[in-house]
């Protein structure tokens, strides 16, 4: 065998491998694992990873069943079950304290693993009685020490038919007889988890829902091992023993099962899987090894058992356990590869650039490529093909062509004359292969390979041929005219498949351009499709049903005009219908045109006058074209799987011709005609209504697979976009319709189980807003959390694209709806998702003001509910600062603001830091504000600046009382040093406030005053008042910027100008006044003395009244004298005095 390389094994690996040990790769073929008794060695089977690790179990092991996974961020998690049922599990391979344990009941014969991107380790365990258990657990390193093990039994599930709504008002429960399981596959899709059980019998597939439920439905079983009985020519009893799969071209996978029996015969069966479909029987094979196994060896290993893994192009590695390795594929049978180490196991390796088995040995880790593989011993080979196929294969192959004669000349090709090329691939194809005359013929191309590759595109000459030979008019190979048209074609579709077949004999298929290659398989599907029509005739003509099919005949007679004018020979006198069944390259495409023309007509057809009429000529096409679609596609996947490297190359610029606009539009006209006449059979035969319902529930599905087809055979951009926006709209319109129908039929009338067929198609294709309205419908608050598991999208680094999931569609409807309680009444699950959404969508909101305001309410809400307190004080801040919503929203977010960084605040919460401090005043400040706009009468729609606010305070309109608001609003601007900008207004309001009161007056009325009623008429001056508010530390602080001597000699120089004696001195001691307030309500809340200590302070002598610094004076020495006064507290008393009257004090 030619190898490619190979990579040692780590030292311990080795040593584990000389003790018997079990070996085997991760699902992945990126990990190989050795485990005996009780030790686990894990490695990078590609030398450059440069990983290694070890683990044990606390107890031996003799017998167990082990299963490895690569976590994404580099770790491994593994686990190791006992065939009593003891289950260790290791999230995270390495780390001392990871190990998990759980009990099976179940004698345990099998298991696997797998990782979900959501970092979910799942493990599967399979039992001697048919069981299937479930443990899964998080695949992290330190997540073992919060979590416990819990295995789950898979019980079976009702659920209705998947995949068919041909069955529409029928369900069936899964069974399945119980019996061992010998091996386990899992398949994990976007949507669900499949899991591929190998029982004695059958190969079974059981699916489960993602997120991972207590569940497992059956899809199928299919009997491999009657199958392999029947066509064993060998007594012995066959007996299943291995399971392999390997992932195809989109969703498609290739499956291996093989079987051994006693004497050394195997057997070996190939199947094709997808998402949705039973398995495909690809061919089954009896193997004889007899001659391969030595006798020494045969009795050695009698007891070990036969593995097999499956690799690209039906390529199939085989070995014994600690034995000799086997290479089969239809081409060279099986071959002994000759390896001077016994095979402990292999595997496809996986992200290769080109395909190459691991195979593991005792030493070593071989790398070989598939396509190198070369055989060294052959072994007798017994090949037992499926049911014989209509199509004949060529007979043998060109083996006496030399290297030379395929060798391109030198130089620049010469163009070969197309009439010339015609005639010797007429001569290859139209001529047996058992006939001499052929083989001239076939060296002769062989020697043109390098010229036939001109010109490229579907101008090629091989791609003129394809088309030629399926459009062969039927004089022209000499059949009667009269002949059946299906026979016709299926002689055209043998001579096609003989044309394939000698392109792949001269090796032209592997060089042809792109496009070429296009031409040449679509026209083997369109051949399939015409048969495919011809075949629907036929059965309802031997059903007795041609008279109900006057549309069909329309449509096809329709379809032969369009072609009519294509066909180079001359069709006088043919029939449009013969020319239809003779031009497949042109007629299958012309057969969809044809659907969209006729139905457009219908409702004035002269054979269709009613509603019941036109249902049943509708559902005569619909049939006919859901038959050709069907055999299109089971084409489709034919060539793929014959020619797999070869269908990857074709031209990907446009979509598939059966997913093209031409049959999507047939696809949409039929959906439409049949939604038409299902609104006007609603309420009138319950037959021909059920009938509608059905087939429009058929059509729309159909209709979105054509989308998702198209998509996926076309690479242009510019198309995909527009294919995206038509699929979209085209989901909405027909699922939505279905929903309005269920919904006005009710309960009684099938609607319940109309939702539950629409709910299966919505969720198979992602139409978000039908699973939400099906959620309403049925009135679960809780569904959407399930929907939106199973749609999460996921990107690399873990982190989920919530664009294209389903978690943005229900989070954007409940936003829009004003849901905004339930959107975050979530589970903590979805928080981070939230998170996420709630980002994005503020990134993007743009000039628009309210949607801004609702998504940052949002916001910090969720951040509170987090308790996310810092997240939170920043987007308070945004809303306060940004002004966003009226002023009692933004007053409530200041308030809650500070109450949400003191909660963030770090550290003891008496030592905040200067930027906490400052956040605080900010929101406290903005308070302010808010109370004072409130106050002023200045409305709740607007926030206010402070400009506007200092403005409304000093206007001609505004009581004096309110003039004091100016020192409440800059006495709390952050720094201190923003005051200085507004010195005019703070001295403006002096004005306002000394000018309130006619001091001439109140000093002409003090000489019939007491003095105690003199200064009970000064404290209730405004002066008096604006002195107690400006300066009270406790709500304003002006006095570093403004202090009290500065404005009591700016009113004295300003306002008092003009006044006599007496009428400045009662001026000046209202200000004295205010500030002997001042300074008790600040020794007040220092509690340095009580209110009433306070009021006697205040109740001194007259004398001391009449003179504004006695006043201060006195109350410093009164606190003074008071020991529980600080010297702090009392020189800060002193410096309130304003003319430092107490200084010496």
């Amino acid at each position: 065998m030619n190898s490619n390389g190979t990579v040692s094994i780590p030292a311990q690996a080795r040593h584990l491998a000389a003790k018997h040990a079990i070996a085997g790769f991760d699902g992945a073929g990126t990990l190989c694992w050795l485990f005996a008794n009780s030790k686990l060695v894990v490695w990078a089977a590609d030398k450059n990873m440069g990983f290694h690790s070890t683990a044990s179990l606390p107890y031996p092991a003799p017998h167990a069943a082990v299963s490895v996974a690569a976590v994404q961020a580099g770790d491994v998690a593994a686990a190791v079950c006992t065939l009593d049922g003891n289950l260790s599990v290791w999230p995270n391979v390495g780390t001392s304290s990871g190990l998990l344990q759980a009990r099976i009941s179940q004698e345990v014969t099998c298991m696997v693993s797998i990782i979900l991107p959501s970092q979910i380790f799942i493990i599967i365990c399979g039992t001697a009685d048919g069981r299937l258990y479930r443990v899964d657990c998080v695949a992290q390193a330190h997540a073992a020490q919060n979590q416990a093990l819990c295995v789950i039994p898979l019980q079976q599930a009702k659920t209705s038919l998947m995949g068919s709504l041909t069955n529409f008002w029928e369900s069936r429960v899964a069974s399945v007889a119980k019996n061992a399981i010998h091996a386990l596959q899992v398949i994990l899709y976007e949507k669900s988890l499949k899991i591929l059980a190998l029982t004695n019998a059958s190969l079974e597939c059981w699916q489960m829902a993602m997120p991972p439920g207590s569940t497992a439905q059956l899809l199928w079983s299919h009997p491999v091992l009657s199958i392999m009985q029947k066509q064993a020519q060998a007594t012995a009893q066959l007996s299943l023993c291995s399971l392999s799969a390997v992932s195809m071209k989109g969703s498609r996978h290739n499956v291996a099962v093989l079987a051994s029996a006693p004497g050394g015969t195997l057997a070996l069966q190939l199947l094709s899987m997808s998402q949705t479909s039973k398995p495909e029987e690809l061919s089954t094979h009896i193997l004889d090894v007899t001659k391969a196994e030595s006798t020494a060896e045969s009795a050695t290993e009698e007891r070990a058992k036969w593995r097999c893994c499956c690799g690209q192009k039906l390529q199939v590695l085989i070995w014994k356990e600690s034995g000799s390795a086997y290479r089969w594929t239809v081409e060279t049978g099986l071959v002994r590869q000759v390896l001077d180490e016994t095979v402990l196991s292999a595997t496809v390796a996986a992200n290769a650039k080109s395909p190459h088995w691991l195979i593991l040995t005792s030493s070593k880790v071989v790398q070989v490529a598939m396509d190198q593989v070369q055989p060294a011993h052959s072994v007798a080979v017994t090949a037992q093909p499926p049911a014989a196929s209509r199509r004949p294969a060529v007979s043998q192959a060109l083996s006496h062509l030399t290297g030379s004669s395929q060798a391109k000349p030198s130089g620049t090709p010469q163009a070969v004359p197309q009439d010339e090329v015609f005639q010797l691939l007429q001569t290859a194809v139209y001529t047996p292969a058992q006939d001499p005359a052929r083989q001239p013929s076939i060296q002769q191309l062989a020697r043109m390979v390098p010229r036939l590759q001109e010109p490229p595109g579907a101008a090629n000459i091989i791609a003129v041929f394809s088309a030629r030979v399926i459009d062969v008019l039927p004089k022209q190979w000499g059949r009667a005219l009269a002949a059946d048209y299906l026979q016709q074609l299926c002689d055209k579709e043998d001579f096609h498949q003989t044309f394939l077949n000698t392109l792949e004999e001269i090796d032209v298929i592997r060089v042809l351009d792109p496009d070429a290659l296009r031409v040449l398989f679509e026209s083997a599907e369109k051949l399939e499709a015409v048969s495919a029509v011809r075949e629907y005739e036929n059965e309802q003509r031997e059903d007795g049903q041609m008279e109900r099919m006057t549309l069909l005949q329309d449509v096809i007679f329709d379809a032969g005009r369009l072609c009519a004018a294509p066909v180079s020979a001359p069709v006088e006198q043919r029939s449009e219908q013969e020319i239809f069944y003779s031009c497949p390259s042109t007629s299958a495409e012309a057969f969809f045109g044809a659907v969209s023309v006729q139905l457009a007509g219908l409702e004035t057809s002269a054979y269709a006058d009613t509603a019941s009429t036109q249902l049943e000529q509708a559902l005569e096409v619909a049939q006919a074209v859901q038959n050709v679609l069907n055999k299109t596609h089971a084409r489709h996947q034919e060539l793929i799987q014959a020619y797999q490297r070869d269908m990857f190359r074709v031209s990907t610029d446009t979509p598939w011709w059966s997913a093209g606009l031409t049959v999507r539009t047939a696809l949409q006209a039929l959906a439409d005609t049949l939604a038409r006449l299902a609104q006007l059979l609603q309420g009138g035969d319950p037959a021909h209504f059920e009938k509608s319902i059905k087939w429009l529930l058929t059509m729309t599905e159909t209709v979105l697979v054509s989308f998702t087809q198209a998509m996926d055979s076309c690479q242009a951009a510019a198309t995909l976009q527009a294919l995206n926006q038509d699929y979209e709209q085209a989901r909405h319109k027909y699922l939505q319709l279905l929903l309005d129908i269920a919904q006005s039929l009710g309960e009684e009338g099938g609607g319940t189980l109309l939702v539950q067929r629409v709910e299966e198609l919505a969720d198979a294709h992602r139409a978000y807003a039908q699973l939400f309205e099906v959620c309403q419908l049925q009135g679960d608050d809780f569904k959407p959390h399930s929907i939106m598991m199973r749609h999460r999208a996921t990107t690399s680094g873990n982190h989920l694209d919530l664009e294209q999931s389903a978690v943005a569609y229900v989070f954007d409807r409940l936003f829009t709806d004003g849901e905004h309680e339930r959107l975050l009444s979530f589970p903590d699950h979805f928080k981070q998702d939230l998170t996420q959404w709630l980002q994005k969508r503020l990134a993007s909101v743009g000039s628009n003001r309210t949607r801004a305001t609702s998504l940052r309410r949002l916001t910090w809400l969720h951040e509170l509910r987090r308790k996310d307190y810092a997240a939170a004080s920043r987007t308070l801040a945004d809303v306060t600062n940004n002004n966003e919503g009226d002023s009692a929203t933004v007053h409530r977010a200041a308030c809650i603001a500070k109450l949400t960084k003191l909660a963030a605040v770090k550290g003891p919460i008496l030592m905040p830091s200067q930027e906490d401090v400052d956040y605080v005043n900010h929101a406290h400040t903005k308070i302010i504000m808010l109370q004072v706009q409130e106050a002023l009468g200045m409305g709740s729609e607007v926030v206010h600046p402070l400009s506007h606010l200092l403005t409304a305070c000093l206007s001609d309109e505004t009581p004096p009382s309110q003039v004091c608001y100016v020192f409440l609003l800059l006495g709390h601007l952050r720094p201190i040093d923003r005051q200085q900008a507004y010195r005019k207004e703070f001295q403006e309001a002096w004005l306002k406030l000394a000018a309130a009161t006619d001091w001439k007056l109140v000093a002409q009325h003090s000489q019939q005053l007491s003095d105690d009623q003199i200064s009970s008429f000064l404290r209730q001056t405004d002066l008096c008042n604006a002195a107690q508010t400006c300066y009270h530390s406790q709500d304003c602080n002006v006095r570093e910027v403004f202090p009290p001597e500065g404005v009591m000699g700016f009113v004295v120089d300003q306002a008092a100008a003009g006044l006599d004696a007496a009428a400045k001195q009662l001026m000046q001691g209202a200000f004295a006044r205010g500030k002997v307030l001042a300074l008790l309500d600040i020794a007040c809340a220092l509690r340095l003395l009580s209110y009433s200590s306070a009021l006697s302070l205040y109740v001194c002598p007259s004398e001391q009244l009449n003179c504004a610094s006695g006043c201060c004076a006195h109350v410093c020495l009164q606190l003074s004298e008071n020991s529980s006064l600080s010297t702090v507290h009392r020189s800060s008393l002193i410096q309130l005095c304003p003319l430092r009257c107490g200084s010496e004090m």
